[in-house]
């Protein structure tokens, strides 16, 4: 689970879609407005939203 969203950060949408965060819609921020590909916006529900792991080397 995700804590806390940074605003202006990559996350995965559904798994697949890579999603820039804009904003939070709420004050409990279950919702989020996201950048998709396209540069289209849409308000998605943060359980939908997962980190881009980093790969280390």
């Amino acid at each position: 689970m995700i804590h806390e969203l940074e605003t202006g950060r990559q996350y995965l949408l559904d798994g697949k879609i890579v999603v820039v965060i804009v904003k939070p819609v709420n004050r409990s921020k279950t919702m989020y407005s996201v950048e998709m590909p396209g540069r289209s916006v849409i308000a998605v529900e943060r359980e939908r939203l997962q980190a881009i792991a980093i790969p280390q080397t």
